[in-house]
């Protein structure tokens, strides 16, 4: 309305039009500040909400972690990570639960965590316990140290446990022999914790460095954990029952995987628990299953070898009905005693057919009995529907064993390639293909594998172990070289990776000329050190440059683990190399080895050290201990000419 025809209106009604023009102000005004509000706000309040969600997925994570209940635990912790991965609590999810099912990545997460706040107490526990499992003890060690000097609370049985841990795994045997007795004499501390200590305060008790008191305490813990009716009472009696057997007259059925130390050579009497006790405690304990059942008749077997038909004969009446599981332990059982048709005739194909591990024990059998006609029969013929990688790999098998070569590589490859990119196929297949021999098809799945999940260590361990079992020292250098990438801070990689290289630098430096000669000039036959051919220079590092870096990097490791071999191996190495043969052999005072450390590699490197010091007779006595053939070209080189 214009100015001139409010001279028309009444005052009444021109008071009425101003009001409601006013109101139009007001309504287009905010909605104008509702455009902007909303501009500007929609995405914090977004990311409000993702925050919130996430937190919630998290706390369900958390809830399945303590459940064990891994793959609901994976699924929300994936959920809480994907909705905000920048939100603490979503991170902590997957820390954790990468920490609970001991996957190094979980460092990654706790470092990112770490720099958004302060972790709990619980993280630094995962965070020691996963870099002790990836043997990053530089990480471990500063975890630790903030678990044990924090002051929002002392120190608990956990803590002292991880204390334990980790001295142990630095070679300082009565640091963690005292920290493992801290758990034991608090009684504050939970049933699996003392288990933990117990069982470590075993595994250090070697013959070189055992302790009367702390051993028979532990057994003596074990004993009275073994007494209860819990889960731990009953993994206490399965270790008692283990180590029974293991004692002279014992079985040969127990698993080489048992975590029972080896037993001390004389008898102690307070490691000694009577079998007819163990035979009833795992007889009458609530939670025992079938495998439990199986290992007290193993433990009555010793006692009369006659009883061994008419046990095994009970054993076979009692579970040959019971369910898939039971029928799984009384297979694995019945094959660990070697009784592969009893297997068969107790649990017949139609029954086999029902299950898929029941299937494979069933094919295992056949295969021990050399049946692989009629295992190639029942792969063909489908009855079971396997995996197309477990079924190529097990026809591949068959073939071999029949002498069908050409068909034997069609199917490795077959198998290979229906396992694409499945981390999870591929390492069922390499280690398959590495038992029977298939090394190509082994090695293709385990580099397969390293491409997709780079992290997954075991891939990385598989391909280091055909590396080693082929001799080649440049192909064992180029895995360590991967590993180093993936785990910079694990000490075992380090150390392995600087000697590799020290001995690939050598044997650049001169071909088909020993490393070491005779000095026919120098008196009492000794080694002359002048002889010794030093390194060219790789990828512009001067061979100066490079011993250097590679001696202050085994000084840093004999420092963090003064008992380690292999460590002060690589550090007497280097020296050598640079013509100090004295400070070389002292590398070696001070230090009790036990027996099963001696590897040929250590007695070669110690041997040419002695040598090079005069030390000949002494040198050739030890090169002659050292089998040969498990040696590397160029530590061979080093007591070719002491042998």
């Amino acid at each position: 309305m214009v100015r001139s025809d409010d001279i028309l209106l009444t005052a009444e009604e021109l008071r009425l039009w101003r009001h409601k023009r006013s109101i139009w102000r007001v309504v287009v005004l905010l909605f104008v500040l509702a455009i902007v509000a909303m501009f500007f706000g929609a995405r914090p309040a977004s990311n409000a909400i993702k925050a919130w969600q996430a937190r919630r997925h998290a706390q369900r994570a958390f809830a399945y972690i303590n459940d064990e209940q891994w793959n609901d635990a994976q699924r929300e912790a994936i959920a809480a990570y994907q909705l905000r991965p920048s939100e603490p609590q979503a991170l902590r999810a997957v820390a954790r639960f990468l920490s609970r099912v001991r996957e190094p990545e979980a460092l990654d997460f706790w470092k990112q965590l770490q720099n958004q706040q302060s972790l709990t107490r619980e993280d630094r526990r995962d965070e020691v316990t996963i870099a002790l499992a990836g043997n990053d003890l530089s990480v471990a060690e500063l975890a630790l140290n903030d678990l044990l000097t924090r002051k929002d609370s002392p120190p608990s049985a956990a803590d002292w446990l991880l204390a334990a841990q980790v001295a142990e795994q630095k070679g300082e045997t009565n640091e963690a022999r005292k920290f493992a007795q801290k758990v034991l004499d608090d009684s504050r501390a939970d049933e699996p914790t003392q288990f933990q200590a117990a069982l470590l305060t075993l595994a250090i008790a070697t013959p070189e460095n055992a302790d009367t008191s702390s051993t028979g305490a532990a057994w003596a813990r074990l004993r009275k954990l073994a007494e209860g009716k819990t889960k731990t009472a009953l993994v206490a009696l399965v270790v008692l029952a283990q180590h029974a057997l293991s004692r002279p007259g014992g079985t040969s059925s127990v698993p080489s995987s048992s975590l029972v130390p080896y037993p001390s050579q004389k008898k102690d009497d307070t490691e000694f628990v009577p079998p007819n006790d163990l035979v009833r405690a795992l007889e009458n304990h609530p939670l025992a299953k079938t495998p439990h059942k199986l290992l007290a008749l193993d433990l009555q077997m010793p006692a009369d070898p006659t009883q061994r038909e008419a046990l095994i004969s009970r054993a076979i009446a009692d579970w040959k009905n019971a369910n898939t599981d039971s029928l799984v332990a009384l297979a694995t059982w019945l094959d660990e005693k070697g009784e592969y048709q009893r297997q068969l005739d107790a649990i017949p194909l139609s029954r086999a057919l029902q299950a898929h591990d029941l299937f494979l024990q069933h094919l295992d059998a056949l295969g021990a009995l050399d049946r692989w006609s009629e295992i190639k029969q029942l792969l063909e013929s489908e009855h079971f529907p396997l995996d197309q990688v477990v079924q190529r790999m097990y026809v591949a098998r068959c073939n071999a064993r029949l002498g069908e070569k050409t068909a034997s590589e069609n199917n490795w490859k077959r198998a290979l390639e229906a396992a694409g990119g499945d981390s999870g196929k591929l390492m069922t297949l390499a280690e398959y293909a590495e038992r029977n021999g298939a090394n190509e098809i082994a090695e293709g799945a385990y580099a397969t594998a390293t491409n997709e999940s780079p992290k997954l260590r075991a891939a990385w361990q598989g391909r280091l172990r055909l590396a080693q079992a082929s001799g080649g020292t440049k192909k064992i250098h180029a895995v360590l070289t991967g590993m180093l990438a993936n785990w910079p801070n694990d000490s075992a990689i380090q150390n392995d990776e600087a000697y590799t290289r020290l001995l690939l630098s050598f044997s650049n430096s001169r071909n088909d000329e020993a490393l070491v000669t005779n000095d026919e000039n120098s008196s009492g036959g000794a080694l002359s050190l002048t002889s010794i051919h030093r390194p060219e220079a790789t990828q512009g590092v001067t061979p100066n440059k490079e011993l250097n870096d590679i001696e202050r990097l085994a000084q840093k490791l004999v420092e963090r683990n003064p008992r380690s071999l292999p460590h002060r191996t690589l550090l007497a190495l280097a020296r050598l190399w640079q013509n100090r043969a004295a400070e070389a052999l002292d590398v070696y005072a001070n230090i009790r080895v036990a027996p099963n450390a001696l590897t040929p590699s250590a007695l070669a490197v110690h041997a040419a050290v002695l040598a090079a010091n005069g030390r000949t007779e002494d040198a050739k006595t030890e090169a002659a201990q050292v089998k040969v053939d498990n040696l590397l070209p160029e530590e061979k080189a080093l007591i070719q000419n002491l042998l």
